[in-house]
């Protein structure tokens, strides 16, 4: 009994590929490809506390961005283009803040450092714009003997640099009122 030898085409190797490795089948290369981003927490911390931070001063000021466009030069005509341009932000934002939520939950590596510091920042920031001044007051009232002194000494050094600015009249509050 003779055995035919044959040639083994590129198919053949493709289906081969497939019963021994699926994954690098369908994938390529890129199966096994390390992430290379780099991680950059403290970077990606500031940016999504200034990003999530400017988009709720936008959407919660309305009122005071529309007295300011009555002052300014701009016509009238323009204020509805502003508004419109300002709502797609806002919703763009939310779009690219649920992205992150996305990647920080199916990525790895710099990719979910990156994304979990957005995330970070962006709760930073809605802490600090809600957060009622009762409770920076109580916060301060927590604090012992030497860190009380050592703010009101630090206020008394700013009061000494800025004439007329009282630190302990400083309130903790939003543009909205909160």
């Amino acid at each position: 009994m003779s055995t035919a030898i044959r040639n083994l085409t590129h198919a053949d190797f493709r289906q081969r590929i497939s019963r021994v490795d699926k994954r690098f089948h369908r994938l390529g290369e890129a199966a096994y490809a390390k992430d290379a981003t780099v991680p950059r927490p403290f970077g990606s911390t500031l940016t999504g506390f200034a990003w999530i931070y400017v988009v709720v001063a936008v959407s919660t000021n309305r009122e005071l961005i529309a007295s300011s466009l009555r002052q300014g030069s701009l016509p009238a005509e323009y204020h509805d283009w502003i508004f419109n341009g300002l709502a797609a932000m806002i919703v763009a934002s939310f779009v690219m803040l649920a992205l992150h939520v996305f990647r920080y939950f199916v990525k790895s590596g710099g990719k979910r450092t990156n994304s979990g510091g957005v995330l970070v920042g962006a709760i930073g920031a809605l802490v600090l714009f809600y957060a009622p001044s009762d409770v920076w007051s109580t916060g301060f009232g927590m604090l012992d003997g030497h860190s009380q002194n050592a703010l009101m000494t630090a206020g008394a050094a700013i009061e000494g640099t800025f004439p007329g600015l009282a630190v302990q009249d400083l309130a903790f509050v939003s543009s909205a009122g909160n």
